[in-house]
């Protein structure tokens, strides 16, 4: 009679599952449109990324892939949106290394509206970015010896912009300035573009910047590269050494891009998702736009995502104690 009792018991509570729910474990998903959310606003790279991705992924999973731009606070304002929406594959993000960098950076934010490990199921890595260290026209520094010597002498205090207080960028040039054992005053805006044109108009020396942001201003001779953060020299600008070539062993620092979902979405959804975003980075045109743009697709597979993630998270918490011992200091 117990057992009778318990299966009657187990028999309602399948009829009251939702049909939607018992139409994605029977591998339904997905059967209506998927969201695609970009933290960043409409016309820049992330967004042209984000919508040549929506486009092969609704022609491999036959629905449609809609991109949503909910931009602000270093990609977070979009992140936190899709980290409290229902974990059914619906809702994606692109998440990107600033949001990281904005959710670990408890100094610029110190009560963050997501984690970045615990919130999200990682889909894939999708693509890896280098930036180059460069200095305006009028910087008297050809490579990266004689910036840091310049940096050294005691009546030069070198200036460098970055896209905000706690970004990615800025936190590289700490990094990148700790290794050298040099100080650089920090100038912070709202944003990368403003930073590079006060670059450019001689008001600040220095940056840490994207092919796509600084490439053609490096054709024109308005931007100097000094050294690129990868470990191999740039397809698109192959004379301009590394920092590792360029005495700094091992100095590694890239951007990147990843695909993700609210934490306890199903592991089949997952894998299905993964298997589109992988395919679709694997389409010549869609690799050719990237690679043009001094970015690498990847595609991994989500484990592997997961331990990028841990380690990203590892070294961007070392590179906010570093800003915050500096600053500590004055």
């Amino acid at each position: 009679m117990k057992n009778a009792k318990i299966l009657l018991c187990g028999l309602l509570a399948t009829a009251l599952i939702p049909i939607g729910a018992v139409a994605q474990t029977t591998g339904d998903f997905p059967n209506k449109p998927i969201r695609l959310v970009v933290p960043w606003a409409p016309g820049g790279f992330t967004d042209l990324f984000g919508r040549m991705l929506a486009e092969k992924m609704s022609k491999s999973l036959n629905t449609s892939v809609v991109v949503e731009n909910k931009s602000g606070a270093s990609g977070s304002i979009g992140a936190s949106y899709v980290a409290r929406s229902d974990p059914d594959g619906y809702t994606l993000l692109l998440s990107t290394s600033d949001a990281l960098v904005y959710a670990v950076n408890t100094t610029v934010n110190p009560n963050p509206t997501y984690d970045p490990v615990k919130d999200f199921e990682q889909i894939s890595l999708m693509a890896t970015q280098p930036v180059f260290l460069a200095v305006g026209k009028d910087v008297p520094a050809r490579n990266v010896s004689e910036f840091v010597a310049l940096a050294k002498k005691k009546d030069k205090s070198l200036t460098f912009g970055s896209s905000g207080e706690g970004s990615a960028v800025h936190l590289a040039m700490e990094l990148f300035s700790d290794a050298a054992g040099m100080k650089l005053v920090h100038v912070p805006y709202k944003g990368i573009t403003p930073a590079l044109m006060d670059v450019l108009a001689g008001r600040v020396d220095a940056i840490f910047i994207s092919f796509q942001g600084g490439g053609n201003y490096f054709k024109s001779g308005e931007l100097r590269p000094l050294a690129v953060t990868s470990l191999k020299r740039s397809a698109v600008e192959p004379d301009v050494p590394t920092l590792d070539e360029s005495g700094y062993p091992g100095f590694q620092l890239t951007l990147w891009y990843a695909m993700v979902a609210p934490d306890g979405t199903p592991r089949a959804v997952i894998e299905k998702l993964n298997t589109a975003v992988n395919a679709a980075l694997r389409e010549p045109d869609l690799k050719e736009k990237l690679l043009a743009a001094n970015t690498t697709p990847v595609g991994s597979t989500s484990t592997e995502a997961d331990k990028f993630l841990a380690d990203e998270v590892k070294k961007w918490k070392g590179a906010v104690e570093t800003a915050k011992k500096k600053a500590s200091k004055g």
